[in-house]
């Protein structure tokens, strides 16, 4: 058996892949339940006869779970472990988004929704914890950026499985586009039953003859002798904590980031659906929507995919500033097309698409993997909930402000206005983010 220092050296092993996998899943059914509604709305719109104030409604309810369940979960899972919550925070997801697919109102609509978030919320800091403190520093910027990197796969799974059901299932098919995602869900929780504790946080917790124990079990999952588990930061678990000394620079730049970053993201594939749908003509309008958003999704991979080549070969601060500086960019040259011409479906949908690729080439990835890397074992859970939390103001602002703003100004202030947003990202990263390649958790 080949010995290593810590957990931190040992390779690759089919252990982590495995808990890749199932970490994964909570950030999958975010992206498909953002993108589910941003189709849906086409129908509800119609069925409901929504007014903007309602769509509003609908459209943060989620995010509101997601801001509730992220910070109040994040802090559980530093008093009460990982595992415990990892396990079992899917089942209200299943369960609400299945119910989602029979609602009669708006109102019902957003208390059901509210419900999938807070199952979502939860797994943001306790899945992306599990994943950094299984993972070997070497590579662990690359499985945090695949474990965000499904967002972007809940999204595309969705528009395939909307096809079948635009052609098929006429009105109704909004319901179906939930019903058919509470499956997903339910397809990791035996497997996440069967995984061990991080023994980070039971060092943390119980000390170091705990530790010791955790480090046994492994030595068995993985197949290698582990010397020893890194030496942990001591101290408590509160929500103060991440809000001290060099833990409030870390928790500004981290929130503004993430908050800026997500109100020009969600803005986008919340309402490009809707933009798109007015440039469309046609009887199968919907259809084409939908294959629009496919499109749409090529730039996201071939982003990401960068991200994950380069993320531990030039660091996390390199692509974060990269990102938002090219989102910068194309937002301004398509503000000052929208003032000196006439943009049609293609321009729109290029300069979207431009956004998305900087966006997961920096933003998106870096601003989900830096809370549980420049945060210790103790407060890690409930920094990363924090971060997920404030993100989340972005995304309710983008979501509510997005058709009042388009309604009384039009597009191109809708343009500017996250162009803005782009340049605060952009210069909070240069002045306050850290690197932490190759560093070790503490």
């Amino acid at each position: 058996m080949m010995a290593y220092n810590t957990i931190e050296d040992i390779p690759q092993t089919p252990m982590l892949r495995k808990i890749t996998i199932l970490s994964s899943m909570g950030i999958m059914m975010d992206g498909y339940t953002l993108t589910v509604f941003s189709y849906a709305l086409l129908y509800l719109i119609k069925v409901m006869a929504l007014t903007s104030y309602e769509i509003s409604i609908m459209g943060i309810s989620s995010i509101l779970g997601v801001f509730a369940g992220s910070i109040i979960f994040g802090k559980m899972a530093d008093i009460y472990g990982r595992r415990y919550i990892y396990v079992y925070d899917l089942i209200a997801v299943s369960i609400f988004i299945f119910l989602t697919g029979f609602s009669t109102n708006y109102v019902n609509f957003s208390i059901f929704q509210f419900l999938v978030g807070l199952g979502i919320g939860a797994d943001y800091p306790i899945s992306s914890s599990i994943q950094a403190e299984f993972s070997p520093k070497k590579v662990r910027g690359k499985y945090l950026l695949i474990n965000i990197f499904s967002f972007s796969i809940g999204s595309i799974i969705f528009l395939f499985v909307a096809v079948p059901l635009v052609l098929f299932t006429g009105v109704n098919a909004w319901r179906f586009m939930y019903i058919i995602g509470a499956i997903f869900p339910i397809l990791v929780l035996y497997s996440r039953k069967k995984m061990p504790e991080s023994p980070y946080w039971i060092q943390h917790k119980f000390g170091k003859n705990a530790g010791e124990r955790a480090r046994l079990e492994m030595e068995k999952y993985t197949g290698y002798r582990i010397n020893k588990i890194p030496e942990l930061e001591v101290g408590g678990s509160k929500i103060r904590d991440v809000l001290k000394g060099k833990y409030l620079v870390y928790s500004i730049f981290i929130s503004v980031a993430w908050f800026s970053y997500d109100i020009v993201s969600y803005g986008i594939w919340t309402y490009s659906p809707l933009i798109f749908s007015t440039e469309i003509t046609s009887y199968y309008a919907d259809l084409y929507i939908v294959f629009t958003g496919m499109a749409e999704s090529i730039p996201v991979f071939i982003g990401f995919l960068i991200a994950i080549y380069y993320v531990d070969k030039i660091g996390r601060k390199s692509l974060l500033i990269i990102g938002f500086l090219g989102s910068f960019i194309a937002l301004i040259i398509f503000f000052f097309m929208n003032i000196y011409m006439v943009v049609g479906l293609i321009m729109t949908f290029s300069a979207f698409g431009i956004v998305h690729f900087f966006h997961n080439l920096g933003p998106s990835p870096m601003t989900y993997a830096y809370p549980v890397e420049i945060f210790p074992t103790r407060i890690r859970g409930t920094a990363m909930g924090f971060a997920t939390s404030v993100s989340r103001l972005g995304s309710i602002l983008a979501v509510f402000s997005f058709p009042i703003i388009d309604a009384l100004y039009g597009l191109k202030t809708i343009v500017i206005y996250f162009a803005v947003f782009e340049l605060i990202g952009l210069i909070i990263t240069i002045k306050y983010a850290p690197e932490t390649k190759n560093k070790s958790l503490t």
